[in-house]
């Protein structure tokens, strides 16, 4: 006989009781599973297998559901460190069981209609993580990992999500560009720009199937990799690095220490590395001239651009 613990597992770790009673269990069935710690309820009605500490179960003992950074890091998103617990209720919301130290935000009805039982959507979720962001590459570590797992499927669509909350955001579209595959590269890359550097992501070596992760003021093929990866495929990224030196460039790998935590080392040696070689490249129909400028905080903003002006279409003349 399938238990009620078995039933909220196989939903994803919560479920309501009237599912519960629609596989038939009974009220017996449910006060008997908790008492046994199989499962617990997070709030009337719902029952759960997650720990009470997990994000997931404490939106859902508030009376509301994950959303921001917190909603996206339960999805697998990239983020240097755990963000805080933000949870979204509907407007309308009362009977809260407010937590000390736990964010609730009020969001509109609409929203409430997307999403799971303990997220709000995915895209609702991005749009508000990406203004709370403490930074501008934690922004743009968040809008990478969106384009990279499909959350917003291209540049017109992600300036449409990006925007919800605030039209300045929409420029993280530029900032992303997209191709980056880990948060090493998204945020090697933005520090880059934001020196001043021409990035170009996932650049062909030749011919061959390899692929740069960077290429860096047209010269440096920069590649960043975390050590598990490193090991496994050593002999492969050594014919790379070959392959990267016979096109004329200058290969250079970054771990996640050097990215992480030793990053003012590592733009140095890119620096001395571009300098040596006899400074940047001139690259065609790449630059950073088309990035929104970086403005600053204001507010419960932490970063900011700035909103490109619309120019004025020339008026043809009459008669």
């Amino acid at each position: 006989m399938t238990t009620i613990a078995e039933l909220v597992i196989s939903a994803g770790g919560l479920l309501h009781k009237r599912d519960l009673v629609a596989h038939g269990a009974t009220d017996r069935h449910l006060t008997a599973a908790v008492r046994s710690r199989g499962v617990t309820r997070p709030r009337r009605g719902w029952y759960s297998t997650w720990d009470r500490t997990d994000p997931r179960y404490v939106a859902v003992s508030i009376g509301g559901r994950l959303t921001g950074a917190a909603a996206l890091h339960a999805l697998g998103a990239w983020a240097w460190t755990r963000p805080p617990i933000t949870v979204s209720v509907p407007e309308t919301a009362s009977r809260l069981r407010r937590r000390r130290g736990i964010r609730v935000v009020w969001d509109p009805l609409d929203l409430s209609e997307r999403g799971t039982a303990w997220s709000v959507d995915p895209r609702d979720a991005l749009a508000r993580a990406v203004v709370e962001a403490r930074s501008l590459e934690d922004a743009v570590i968040l809008v990478d990992w969106a384009r990279q797992a499909g959350v917003v499927l291209d540049d017109d669509d992600a300036a449409e999500v990006l925007s919800r909350k605030h039209a300045d955001a929409a420029g993280l579209v530029a900032w992303s560009e997209g191709g980056a595959e880990s948060i090493l590269e998204s945020a090697a890359g933005t520090r880059l720009r934001c020196a001043g550097h021409h990035v170009r992501r996932q650049v062909p070596v030749g011919r061959s199937r390899r692929i740069i992760d960077m290429v860096v003021d047209g010269i440096i093929g920069f590649e960043t990799d975390g050590r598990q990866h490193h090991e496994e495929r050593f002999h492969e990224d050594r014919l790379k690095d070959a392959a990267i030196a016979r096109e004329g460039r200058i290969p250079f790998r970054a771990g996640t220490l050097m990215v992480r935590d030793t990053w003012e080392e590592t733009a140095a040696a890119i620096d001395a590395l571009i300098s040596t070689a006899g400074g940047p490249r001139p690259v065609a129909h790449v630059g950073n001239s088309c990035l929104p400028r970086v403005l600053g905080p204001r507010g419960r903003r932490h970063w900011r651009l700035a909103v490109p002006r619309r120019r004025r279409e020339q008026e043809l003349p009459t008669g």
